[in-house]
């Protein structure tokens, strides 16, 4: 909420693409504006420069081809799609650290404690298995992971699930 209200455009857009793809930082910053295709029912964004070099299509939920749309518009080189898609005041955004102040100051605003790109990606994965319980192979397949094993880390329940269902079963 504290960067909706926030009114930036470029950082709705990043945040929404982080929790609506999963995808990895380094990932997030070497996208291009050619990497992203949205329509008005659909969209999807080409991961080029994944893992490994894997590359991989994810699909666009609304929220995030809404915020990507409002983000777009404001572009100064969206007719390039080589042109790198997050810019700052002083250019393209290339460093972790970027990504990390900005978490940090909706955090902050938010009066919650500061987290990662990581913690986005692992609440993609637990919205996806949430609404696609069985489908392991899938969450493997959009978050770019080769091994099933490595995707079963977001079948765990973390402590404060846990200590949820306790307080539930009293």
């Amino acid at each position: 909420r504290a960067v909706h209200q926030s009114g930036d455009i470029r950082d709705i857009a990043m945040i929404e693409m982080l929790i609506g793809t999963g995808l990895r930082v380094s990932e997030l910053l070497a996208l291009q504006v050619g990497d992203l295709e949205i329509n008005t029912r659909s969209g999807q964004v080409t991961v080029r420069k994944g893992k490994r070099g894997n590359q991989r299509v994810v699909p666009l939920k609304s929220e995030v081809r809404k915020a990507l749309d409002a983000y777009l518009e404001l572009h100064p080189r969206v007719d390039n799609t080589d042109a790198r898609l997050w810019l700052g005041q002083r250019g393209p955004l290339k460093d972790r650290s970027a990504v990390l102040r900005i978490l940090n100051k909706y955090s902050l605003i938010a009066q919650i404690n500061d987290f990662g790109p990581h913690v986005l990606r692992h609440t993609f994965a637990t919205r996806y298995l949430d609404a696609n319980p069985d489908d392991l192979r899938g969450l493997a397949a959009l978050l770019g992971h080769t091994n099933l094993n490595t995707v079963m880390i977001y079948t765990e329940p973390s402590f404060d699930d846990l200590a949820e269902r306790v307080e539930r079963v009293r």
